[in-house]
């Protein structure tokens, strides 16, 4: 088993190393545009060359005649939209005079969600439909309307990223070059409150935080930060009292004009956010606020120098500033990001240096400013219920069905017939309903995406942008703290369900039987153990390789993509793990399934398993029928191995079956012979 997944996994790296994509321009993803290199005329056709428009992300194309014809961007030049991975799409988009977008074309991205949901070519005939549409209609995925673009089936979250993307890099663009109407700004107003601690502004993220090391600054020593930054919008009384003290405060806010306000920037780390040249012809070339295409650079006449903030709880800062932010240029209602660009001596030279740039996203919290209309940056996931709840309400129907008849399980478990038939439809609804025609396979890349989003920044807006799957995880967390990793693996997963009904159908046929000996399947099942912590270091430090490893999950060739159209190393593993399903009971998910890994670990502290006797440790029925192997000697049952069949408890409950209940029926029955014979 182990020698088969080597090979799968070589086969499979060898085959994404080897084959042509349109996936290939990876470097996009770290430098600026360059249409010497990128496929621009990929987006722009009707362009002969692209030429540099000074000081912006974007390249202007020009036909033969010098007439211009459009323009193109990469979407990270333009916006910082993620996708299910939490990292960006890296998109090139085309746009003309016309505001009318001339293709599309993503050049690299770290999306998980692809092995489980569709092939990469679904994803370039995705983005082909955007050419030709107006970049100001409202397009939405999925649905039969006008400015509708087909949705891909088990690829939710990516599309809607992916829409989203295309749609503000080409309208931001369009907005810049004059051939689109600016973005409305969705009106707000900010929050007035009494003046809040420092500790209380901090817990709120009422401020951002910028942190730049030594370590990052290339220094060998270790030490106090380079920077240690917070900065914020300090409008409203709660915070600017607070940072500023009453009189300066209310001065500041007395001279603002509408569109402006009070930014405050602290600083308790070794460097400067002011520079060495403090303002170098009048402008602060160290620090800036950018908030999407626009950048706003800080003047002289901007800053007002301020001491440590009052402020009782503060900590103490090196320096401290307080700026205006002008002609309405940042919108409090919308993310936007601190910028520092921090330097430090080479020694190459007496005046030579070295310059790194550092950044910080904030956004002011609805306890400060707030929306007097519909967030933008939360109408992806808002776009996804709209589109999906029909489907995510059959499948929550079916799951609380599922998690029912556990919640009463004293009578589904009250004849061993009526849970054997119950057990069984549930394995083939889950098959064909969530399977074959729902296509809801819960994956472990969602679990390594999960583990990422943990160690970086965690997006809600994420993790509710697929409706279906946040409703399936939501119960997964559920069943498996109550009853453990049985109920999602031994009932509701479908491929599960597949392999298992395989083995009944191997059984009708009676084909051998195939089970290795106690020893072998003690060493075995750690196997899964081990495929999970590969795949999540491989995650961690490589998003791109972690999810090639994680095609050892044969959900995709089962439920999304037919499988004869899959890599021939692919095709052998599946073809292996069906044939070897219809003799071996259940071979993937007990020995290595990293899903199942990651659930058992969960399972260790489930609340409620199968009711157990004190003389379970000396009978071996329910030992003999446990098809996962799950009872110990001692007679009590391993969570981490038990798939939830509950057939041991229908023999806790069968006086026909278990010695004690037996006992005491003919106990019983003996009594009344005994009363019989006495009457009579």
């Amino acid at each position: 088993m182990l020698a088969l997944i080597a090979a799968l996994l070589i086969g499979v790296a060898s085959a994404n190393d080897a084959a042509p994509t349109r996936f290939q321009f990876a470097a996009a993803a770290e430098r600026p545009l360059d249409c010497a290199v990128d496929p621009c005329d990929h987006v722009l056709p009707n362009a002969s060359r692209f030429d540099n428009v000074d000081g912006k992300p974007y390249r202007v194309g020009l036909d033969d005649t010098g007439e211009v014809v459009g323009w193109v961007a990469i979407s990270t030049d333009v916006t910082d939209r993620a996708g299910y991975s939490g990292k960006p799409l890296v998109t090139l988009v085309g746009i003309d005079p016309e505001g009318l977008f001339t293709g599309a074309e993503v050049m690299h991205h770290s999306e998980p969600i692809l092995l489980v949901g569709i092939p990469e070519q679904a994803l370039v005939d995705f983005v082909d439909q955007y050419a030709g549409r107006s970049v100001n209609d409202p397009i939405t995925v999925g649905g039969h309307g006008v400015y509708s673009v087909d949705a891909i089936s088990g690829a939710t979250v990516t599309v809607l990223a992916e829409n989203a993307t295309i749609l503000e890099t080409g309208r931001r663009v369009g907005a810049d070059v004059g051939v689109v109407e600016r973005e409305d700004r969705v009106p707000g107003h900010f929050v007035e409150d009494h003046p809040w601690s420092w500790r209380e502004i901090v817990r709120r993220g009422a401020v951002g935080h910028l942190v730049v090391t030594r370590e990052d600054m290339g220094f060998p020593d270790a030490g106090p930060p380079h920077a240690d930054i917070w900065f914020g919008i300090a409008d409203v009384p709660q915070i600017g009292i607070a940072l500023l003290g009453t009189h300066e405060y209310r001065y500041a806010v007395s001279q603002l004009e509408p569109g402006e306000h009070l930014f405050v920037v602290v600083n308790s780390g070794t460097g400067s956010f002011r520079g060495s040249g403090f303002v170098r012809g009048g402008i602060f070339d160290r620090i800036r606020v950018e908030q999407g295409l626009r950048t706003i650079l800080f003047r002289d006449m901007d800053h007002t120098r301020i001491g440590s903030p009052p402020v009782e709880d503060a900590p103490h800062f090196r320096e401290a500033a307080l700026f205006v932010t002008r002609d309405d240029d940042l919108d409090p209602g919308r993310p936007y990001q601190l910028v520092l660009l921090a330097s430090h001596y080479d020694g190459r030279g007496g005046f030579s240096r070295d310059f790194e740039t550092f950044a910080s996203t904030h956004r002011v919290p609805r306890s400060v400013y707030v929306l007097d209309g519909p967030d933008p940056d939360s109408m992806v996931w808002k776009q996804a219920w709209a589109n999906g709840w029909p489907k995510a309400l059959a499948v929550g129907l079916y799951l609380l069905v599922v998690a029912g008849l556990f919640a009463a399980r004293r009578w589904t478990t009250g004849r061993m017939p009526r849970l054997q038939r119950i057990h069984t439809t549930a394995l083939i609804t889950s098959f064909l309903f969530l399977g074959l025609l729902l296509h809801v396979q819960p994956s472990v890349t969602q679990v390594l995406t999960a583990a990422q989003g943990v160690k970086g920044q965690w997006d809600w807006g994420l993790f509710l942008s697929d409706p279906v799957l946040f409703i399936s995880w939501i119960f997964i967390a559920g069943v498996t703290v109550i009853w453990g990793r049985g109920v999602f693996c031994g009932w509701v997963c479908p491929y599960g369900a597949m392999t298992e009904l395989l083995f009944k159908l191997g059984r009708r046929l009676k084909l051998p039987e195939f089970e290795l000996g106690d020893r072998a399947h003690k060493v075995s099942r750690t196997l899964r153990y081990g495929v999970f912590g590969v795949l999540l270091a491989a995650f961690l430090v490589e998003p791109a390789f972690g999810e090639t490893l994680a095609e050892v999950e044969p959900f995709k060739s089962t439920f999304f993509v037919p499988v004869w159209t899959r890599h021939w190393a692919l095709i052998a593993w599946w073809l292996v793990l069906v044939g070897a399903s219809l003799v071996w009971y259940r071979p993937f998910c007990r020995y290595v399934c990293p899903l199942g890994a990651a659930l058992a670990v969960g399972s260790s502290v489930r609340i409620s398993g199968p009711h157990r006797r004190d003389f379970c440790t000396k009978c071996k029925i329910c030992t003999r029928g446990c098809e996962p192997r799950a009872i110990r000697p001692n007679g009590t049952i391993d969570p981490r191995e038990c798939l939830s069949c509950m057939e041991c408890e229908a023999n806790w409950r069968d006086d026909q079956v278990c010695p004690p209940l037996v006992r005491q029926r003919r106990d019983r029955e003996q009594g009344v012979e005994r009363r019989l014979r006495k009457t009579a």
